[in-house]
């Protein structure tokens, strides 16, 4: 990179940081969740309004491609792995355990029905949808990963900003997503390599699903047998709290990795690795909490904002489609969910939360859209179609959870 790129990579995330901290405050002042306030702030600083209404000032400050666009991307999603870590860490092997049933209730019912129904969506509009008869099963696997997906980082911020994130609603929530992600994710890596027009493994599904249990099983098992004595022993023999900071991110570092090699999302593996050294943090807390507070303050932030800072929301948008799409992602993932807490000996609010609270797919969805564009595996009507989806059902995540439980409900520190 060059000196003026430098310099304009700087004002480039200067601005998405004020923009991010300027509406996030303003949406907390309204009593909505400040992801909320960041997402919109995306929306204003990208094509669809700043592209619009300045465009010259758009394609200097926010040039769609080369390497500010590259840098900014790689440093919002980098910070992103360290906050993820964070989340993970309370949702121990115990913990999960404790909730296990609940949780895989919630996670296997709230994922499968928005699976089916996106599934079976495109086979009732195919019209709608715009597929054709030869792309019709591989659109339609593509649509169900992409309902049935919970974006955790995003999820767990707006439980953050509503002081959920502890409580029994917030730790279901976060449990289940891992099902979620796992079968979301584990479902597109074998669509990339069965049916993208340049599939990378055709005929390898399964053994691409295999890989991916035995990488995140392998996880956990490091965490309940390894990473304990090995902290142990750099906390002993190296200068703290610097030394287990460092030693954090790098195992964040080769979780990402390894997710991302397996056609899955780095954020993934780095969730996975936060709950694998969540003994860890209950030993050695001050790295953690380093890590945490300044990923919250910094690069939380500067993501939500980059989720709709590179695309245009007018371009390629058709109302059905849209329409379609999100009332198929609303009532899949709600009323799976419902059904699952109800199975599982939750009541009819609690299910009804959490099903609202695991509806958000956030930036993840959107990453899955994008991967699916550009392998041609679905159109720009259908990938506007399910970013806006993404956005929607984020920003509807937090304010449903608080007109659901009631003030009355929320702990002290969110009321």
């Amino acid at each position: 990179m060059t000196t003026a790129d430098w310099t304009l990579l700087s004002l480039h995330l200067a601005a998405m940081l004020f923009t991010a901290l300027v509406l996030g405050q303003a949406a907390r002042r309204i009593g909505i969740p400040a992801v909320v306030g960041e997402i919109a702030g995306g929306l204003l600083l990208g094509p669809t309004i700043l592209g619009r209404l300045a465009p010259e000032v758009h394609a200097w400050l926010f040039p769609a491609a080369g390497p500010v666009a590259s840098a900014r991307t790689a440093i919002a999603r980098v910070g992103m792995l360290f906050f993820i870590v964070t989340i993970g860490l309370d949702i121990s092997l115990a913990e999960f355990r404790r909730i296990g049933r609940r949780a895989l209730s919630v996670g296997t019912i709230g994922t499968l029905v928005p699976l089916v129904l996106g599934f079976v969506m495109c086979y009732v509009f195919p019209d709608v949808i715009g597929v054709t008869r030869k792309d019709l099963f591989a659109t339609a696997l593509f649509m169900g990963s992409i309902l049935s997906l919970s974006a955790n980082p995003v999820i767990a911020r707006i439980l953050m900003d509503m002081g959920l994130f502890k409580s029994e609603i917030g730790r279901t929530i976060m449990s289940a997503t891992l099902v979620d992600d796992l079968v979301g994710w584990g479902l597109f890596a074998v669509i990339l390599a069965e049916f993208a027009p340049h599939a990378t493994a055709p005929g390898q599904g399964v053994a691409i699903l295999a890989a991916v249990f035995l990488f995140v099983g392998g996880i956990l098992l490091a965490g309940r047998f390894l990473l304990p004595p090995v902290m142990d022993w750099v906390h002993r023999t190296m200068p703290q709290p610097s030394s287990l900071i460092s030693c954090i991110v790098l195992l964040a570092l080769l979780g990402a990795a390894g997710s991302e090699h397996l056609g899955l999302h780095s954020f993934l593996g780095a969730f996975v690795v936060g709950i694998a050294l969540a003994d860890v943090h209950r030993t050695y807390p001050r790295p953690f909490e380093a890590i945490g507070e300044f990923s919250y303050a910094v690069f939380t932030p500067v993501f939500f904002v980059s989720m709709a800072i590179g695309a245009d929301f007018i371009a390629g948008f058709e109302p059905w489609l849209v329409a379609l799409v999100t009332a198929v992602a609303f009532l899949g993932k709600i009323c799976g969910v419902f059904l699952g807490g109800r199975l599982a000996g939750m009541d009819s609010r609690q299910s009804l939360a959490v099903g609202c609270g695991l509806n958000a797919r956030g930036i993840l969805g959107i990453v899955m859209a994008a991967a699916a564009y550009d392998a041609a595996l679905i159109d720009l009507r259908l990938f506007v179609a399910c970013v806006l989806m993404c956005v929607v059902t984020t920003m509807a995540a937090g304010p449903a959870l608080s007109l659901i439980l009631g003030r009355h409900a929320l702990p002290p520190e969110a009321a």
